[in-house]
């Protein structure tokens, strides 16, 4: 489910467009009986690793909260506010 996660996020970053948890978990077949938060928490913490792995901007910043607009609680914050990571996710992405 990962790598189908990590797929969904890389074309919202070229469309320079957010998920919602509830959307990610529809695009990856998460069945609508699971309690999406903690499912789709464990998916992105290794779309996270993957993404560093590489070098890359994490893409789990992109998928936010359909009432609050932003990252869960489980979201890591860096040294930056999600915002800009997400717009760093934005310019990584939109030149592939």
């Amino acid at each position: 489910m990962a790598s189908q996660a990590r797929a969904a996020l890389i074309v919202a970053a070229m469309r320079r467009s957010l998920l919602t948890y509830g959307e990610l978990g529809r695009a990856v077949g998460i069945d609508r009986k699971i309690p999406l938060p903690g499912h789709v928490s464990r998916i992105l913490d290794k779309v996270s690793m993957v993404c560093i792995d590489a070098g890359e901007p994490s893409l789990a910043v992109l998928v936010v909260g359909k009432s609050g607009g932003a990252p869960g609680r489980g979201f890591t914050k860096g040294k930056d506010e999600w915002f800009t990571e997400a717009q760093r996710c934005f310019e990584y992405w939109s030149g592939k």
